[in-house]
């Protein structure tokens, strides 16, 4: 019974080599035949100029990176540009749609014996934001003053001109200076506003004046 079951194994094992081997064999001539059909249809060389253009295309890719990052930068730059343009076009949209209010007597700083000093003052009214706010009108003065307003003063001191502001709008009704200043030289040429047709408005007229 052994000895039947040890010659049943080496058969067993014999087939196995042989068939292995037969694989190896097909296999080997299988490839030698791909190999041969492969170079006599010129794929190594195919495979060779494609890594060549690989190279060339890497190269070339090296050298337009500097360039394609500046030109990066110039489109961003642009970009800024171009929405500072808007920013600036919208700005003065609606400057132009803003009065210029004049207060004191302009002329008479004209003369060569009172210097003469201007001043920019923003205005606003908390009573017309307020009712902005609730969604409802002022009963008298006019929805552009729920945004600040620029007021010139002329006057001999920043003191005076407050007083001056103060006095046509008073704070009792509801009018806050928001800041005051004197330009310096021609800067207060450079405002888009200082081009509006300026809207003369005396001390007497008092506040309710200030709806126009």
């Amino acid at each position: 019974m052994l000895e039947q079951l040890a010659k049943a194994g080496a058969v067993l094992f014999s087939i196995a080599g042989i068939a292995y081997l037969a694989g190896l064999a097909v296999a080997y001539c299988v490839e030698r035949l791909t190999l041969r059909r492969l170079k006599a249809e010129g794929v190594e060389e195919r495979i060779q100029r494609v890594l060549k253009l690989i190279s060339r295309f890497q190269h070339r890719r090296d050298q337009m990176l500097p360039m394609l990052v500046r030109l990066d930068d110039q489109v961003k730059s642009a970009r800024r540009r171009h929405y500072m343009v808007n920013k600036r076009l919208a700005d003065l949209a609606v400057s132009r749609s803003r009065l210029l209010r004049v207060l004191g007597e302009e002329e008479a700083f004209a003369r060569a014996e009172r210097p003469a000093r201007r001043f920019i003052a923003h205005v606003i009214n908390r009573h017309v934001q307020r009712a902005h706010l609730e969604q409802k009108a002022h009963p008298f003065l006019a929805p552009s003053w729920g945004r600040a307003q620029q007021v010139h003063a002329w006057a001999s001191s920043i003191g005076d001109a407050k007083v001056l502001i103060e006095r046509v709008y008073p704070p009792s009704a509801g009018f806050a200076v928001i800041d005051i200043s004197e330009p310096d030289g021609e800067a207060a040429l450079a405002d888009p506003a200082a081009n509006l047709q300026p809207e003369s408005e005396p001390p007497a007229a008092g506040f309710r004046a200030a709806g126009r």
